[in-house]
């Protein structure tokens, strides 16, 4: 497997970063797509897209497939979202976690994988789950054998200023460190074995790194501030799905701000973090 390289992440962040949206710089967005469509078909993936249409725009998912050898275990989609709110450079929000995709996708390119793999870049997540709620509702009504999903929310920022980290009303914080240096797993109950999966093998990959996990009590559709990424739709499908995330505005005081630019973010954290994701889907614990 290749080793993920911070030299890699840099250039796709430096690529990535700028307002990218449908309205205010929809240009910028579909550069973006493009960026990603390139570096897909470049490891050799299989391509597509599937147009997302909204108030009169239309955008895209962009799909790369990475074939795997036994067809009975279904496919795991590794998803991101690569638009960004008006105002906003969208550096961690949510360049951080395209370029951890595309990281994962290179680290990946020459292992064979039981499973097939399907690395997601979806449209509109900010308005509302717009490209991965399509996406999800057309998997459920195909009937695809769909293994789990991990979403990818912001995984650039991490301080070690004490008193950082910050929670919502419903998590005891005190089961979770108060500074910001830590990358969380969150899934709901029907995904318990996922999100411990995906904890464990972060921990055993890269030890240095921080990680804590969080598994919500039945389908998660009360916790308002836990959903607010492109998993939740598909936990509404009822997949198997989990957030990676390094907590977003509980952390990030630059979140979807003018302030979300490049030099916020850890380039090694976001490296450490595809490292684990990698070797997690090489063999996934489902």
């Amino acid at each position: 497997m290749h080793p993920p390289d911070s030299a890699h992440i840099l250039n796709h962040l430096q690529a990535l970063v700028g307002e990218r949206n449908p309205f205010s710089a929809p240009g910028p967005l579909e550069q973006a797509g493009a960026y990603i469509l390139q570096h897909f078909q470049n490891l050799g993936l299989s391509v597509s897209r599937e147009e997302v249409p909204f108030e009169g725009t239309a955008s895209h998912n962009i799909f790369g497939l990475k074939e795997g050898t036994d067809p009975s275990l279904g496919t795991f989609i590794l998803g991101a979202h690569y638009d960004a709110v008006e105002g906003t450079p969208g550096a961690d929000d949510n360049a951080s976690a395209v370029a951890a995709l595309l990281e994962v996708a290179r680290c990946l390119t020459e292992e064979a994988v039981a499973g097939s793999i399907v690395f997601a870049a979806f449209a509109l997540e900010e308005y509302g789950f717009v490209g991965s709620r399509q996406m999800a509702v057309r998997l459920k009504q195909s009937g695809e054998h769909i293994s789990g999903m991990i979403a990818l929310e912001m995984l650039g920022y991490r301080t070690t200023e004490p008193g950082s980290q910050t929670f919502p009303p419903y998590v005891d914080a005190s089961q979770y460190p108060d500074v910001g240096d830590f990358i969380a797993v969150i899934g709901n109950q029907p995904s318990q074995a996922l999100t411990f999966g995906v904890a464990e093998v972060l921990k055993q990959t890269t030890p240095d790194l921080g990680v804590e996990h969080l598994v919500l009590p039945g389908r998660g559709d009360s916790f308002v501030e836990i959903r607010l990424s492109d998993h939740c739709v598909f936990w509404e499908q009822d997949f198997k799905a989990a957030m990676l995330t390094d907590t977003a505005f509980f952390r990030n005081p630059n979140y979807h701000q003018p302030t979300d630019t490049l030099d916020t973010l850890d380039i090694d954290f976001i490296r450490d973090i595809s490292a684990g994701l990698a070797a997690y889907l090489k063999n996934p614990v489902i």
